[in-house]
């Protein structure tokens, strides 16, 4: 499995070397600065000649030479052995059939690289690399012979992979490959020798066997560890249970057949080793073997990730939480695609396709969908970023820039809000994650801060006596606690005293707030009448008086000088004339 990964990143990086330079050979610029190297008519670029015996990489190498050991062809399986051996070959290729028989263990296919170069990373010579190992018994001692693959130049230039001739010295100098297997001394020699397109019968039947008693061993060890957690499950939350609740049990019986499936792709190789199976058959079952592992493997992990699931949707559900229900959802439903690509790549991949251009066609798509759905990909994530760090919920009111309101949904895309207004804001959860929010209804208590105006002509023994008498009032309030209860002049003003009073009430919710805080104001009213204190009030004064009323009392206005009064002159009439 560390190996697929190894591989999809190898892949990756060239998908995106390979991608970004088709990016910037397309772009106008670089295209005229990057100009590829003209190729005349006359002298077209040469192609390179694949070997017809498949040996241009280590996996076509190995693979040609266990087609040639299962045929029995010696002519044909001695031209993948780096040998300076002359005339007959039989006795050698004998020796490494015997070997890979008795002892050998060829890595899985995608562990074996399928590149000319071979595996670079290997920790070995360029020139070499391993394919498997050999695990012989030689004077009573076991000795492990790794199966080393050498590029090497033919006469006419090309390098070919063949197995090493270390390898082959270190085979021949086994002087013996141990005694007679099981399935030699139990499978008639008649089966053993009867042929199916290169394969034993003898052997296939042996594997049949081998496979059933497998399976069933692997399902009864199954049943045997499901039991024993469950009982252990139920002694560890025995006090869980009571008479109208049972315990249930987290995993259930769902997940028995492919555990037993998967102990069974692990147990067949060792078992296929100690009964004797050749390497021919056996490595076709160990093939087999890794798909049906991995598909256990997958199919496990689905059964696991329902029962995981069911419940947090059944809770999400019951609480009405439709925003949480969508994720899990969604969340399912990605998992579930990934574990199935995942295991489809190994499938084909044991299957001999050659998964290096559909993965990299598969990346070009991806990337190409990436980049168009980055916006829904951004809100994708901002809102199981909503989900996970839960800054809000459905009912929740909060403030958010410069807008407030109440959140009405949490979707897959955005999340709505009732506005003051009673407008509706949709707001992309990709932005609304990375927003400030301020949640008043997370609130664990509400802060009370009022100011009363006391009148600047009131008795300060008694201002003194009327706060005193407000702090042991706030003090004593059940609804009030010990974080922060004061009473104390603030400050003045030219007509009043500032009395600032401040405390944390312990309610339910806003509406429950107003009505306390109310009542607290009446009650601290109600004290300042008790102490004869008034409120400090800013009036204006405007004084209306009679006018004569203001002559009289003005003395030298009412002494007025009667000689400077002025007195009307008579008008003379003259007679008319006779």
């Amino acid at each position: 499995m560390g190996y697929m990964f190894g591989q999809c990143k190898k892949v990756g990086a060239n998908l995106l070397l390979s991608a970004g330079l088709t990016v910037s050979l397309t772009t106008p610029v670089l295209a005229a600065v990057v100009k590829p190297p003209t190729a005349t008519a006359s002298a077209p670029a040469p192609t390179a000649v694949q070997d017809t015996f498949g040996r241009d990489t280590p996996r076509g190498a190995i693979q040609g030479l266990l087609k040639a050991l299962a045929r029995d062809d010696t002519k044909l399986a001695g031209h993948y052995l780096a040998t300076n051996q002359r005339g007959d070959t039989k006795e050698l290729i004998a020796d490494i059939k015997t070997a890979l028989d008795t002892g050998g263990r060829i890595a899985n296919e995608l562990q074996i690289s399928n590149e000319v170069q071979g595996d670079l990373d290997d920790k070995l010579a360029p020139n070499l690399d391993k394919v498997g190992s050999v695990t012989l018994r030689n004077n009573h001692q076991d000795k492990t012979i790794d199966i080393l693959f050498e590029r090497v130049k033919q006469k006419d230039g090309r390098q070919v992979w063949l197995m090493s001739e270390q390898t082959l010295k270190a085979i021949q100098a086994v002087e013996s490959f141990g005694k007679t297997t099981i399935v030699e001394k139990y499978m008639p020699r008649d089966l053993l020798n009867k042929e199916i397109k290169g394969y034993s019968i003898g052997h296939i039947l042996a594997v049949i066997a081998v496979l059933v008693a497998t399976y069933a061993l692997s399902l009864l060890l199954s049943w045997i560890l499901y039991a024993i957690f469950r009982g252990v499950y139920l002694a560890t939350h025995r006090n869980d249970q009571t008479d109208d609740k049972k315990v249930s049990v987290p995993i259930d019986k769902r997940v028995i057949v492919p555990m037993a499936m998967i102990l069974t792709g692990i147990f067949i190789q060792e078992l296929m080793l100690i009964a004797g199976i050749n390497l021919v058959v056996r490595n076709i079952v160990e093939r087999m073997a890794e798909i049906l592992s991995w598909v256990a493997s997958v199919w496990l992990f689905l059964r696991i990730l329902d029962i995981i699931f069911t419940p947090l949707e059944r809770y999400a559900s019951e609480r009405n939480h439709s925003e949480r229900l969508s994720v899990l959802n969604l969340l399912r439903k990605v998992i579930k695609a990934l574990l199935l690509i995942v295991a489809a790549i190994v499938i084909l991949g044991n299957l001999g396709f050659d998964l290096t251009t559909g993965i990299a066609a598969l990346g070009i798509g991806g990337l190409a969908l990436a980049l168009g759905a980055q916006k829904t990909i951004e809100n994708l994530v901002g809102s199981v970023s909503l989900v996970a760090d839960q800054p809000v919920n459905v009912g929740d009111y909060c403030v958010f820039g410069n807008q407030e309101g109440t959140v009405e949904d949490i979707g897959i895309r955005s999340t709505r809000l009732r506005t003051l207004n009673r407008t509706l804001v949709t707001i992309p959860n990709g932005s609304f994650s990375s927003m400030s929010i301020e949640n008043y209804t997370k609130r664990d208590m509400f802060h009370f801060n009022q100011q009363f105006y006391v009148s600047r002509d009131s008795d300060t023994k008694k201002l003194r006596e009327f706060i005193e008498e407000v702090q042991i009032y706030i003090v004593n309030h059940p609804l009030t606690n010990s974080t922060w209860n004061q009473v104390w002049i603030s400050g003045t003003q030219q007509d009043a005293y500032i009395v600032d009073v401040r405390c944390y009430l312990n309610v339910k919710g806003v509406m429950d707030f107003y009505d306390k805080q109310t009542l607290i104001i009446m009650r601290i009213a109600e004290i300042m009448q008790e102490m004869g204190i008034t409120n400090a009030l800013p009036t204006s004064h405007i004084k209306m008086e009679n006018a004569k009323q203001n002559l009289i009392k003005d003395p030298v206005k009412h002494n007025l000088d009667k000689s400077n009064t002025v007195k009307p002159n008579p008008v003379k009439h003259a007679k008319p004339a006779d």
